[in-house]
């Protein structure tokens, strides 16, 4: 009686971490499977299912989501602060460039 070969099982953990690489472009999926033993169809599967899903560091965990939430927010400020300052910088060179334009212009 042959029976069919079982499939390695891989903690839960270990398939966060390999979605969080191939995410990353540290791995891709086929490097994933072969270094975990498993096919890629079964790495296919894992972020299928567990897409959405991510490991928790200790400081969210230790952290009030009050904490967090604030913390969030102050990112996404200087994110928008970033562009707000690329927008400014590229408006101002624009500004300047229709200006010489106008006193180029002008004086023919």
């Amino acid at each position: 009686m042959n029976r069919a070969p079982r499939r390695r099982h891989v903690h839960l953990g270990q398939r966060l971490d390999a979605i969080a690489r191939i995410r990353l472009g540290a791995a891709t999926p086929e490097e994933v499977a072969r270094e975990l033993d498993v096919e890629p169809a079964d790495v296919a599967r894992w972020i299928e299912i567990h897409g959405e899903e991510r490991n928790m560091t200790l400081d969210e965990v230790r952290v009030p989501p009050d904490v967090l939430r604030l913390s969030r927010r102050a990112e996404r400020l200087v994110e928008l602060i970033a562009t707000a300052e690329v927008t400014i910088r590229v408006l101002n060179r624009m500004l300047a460039e229709a200006a010489s334009g106008k006193s180029r212009l002008g004086t023919n």
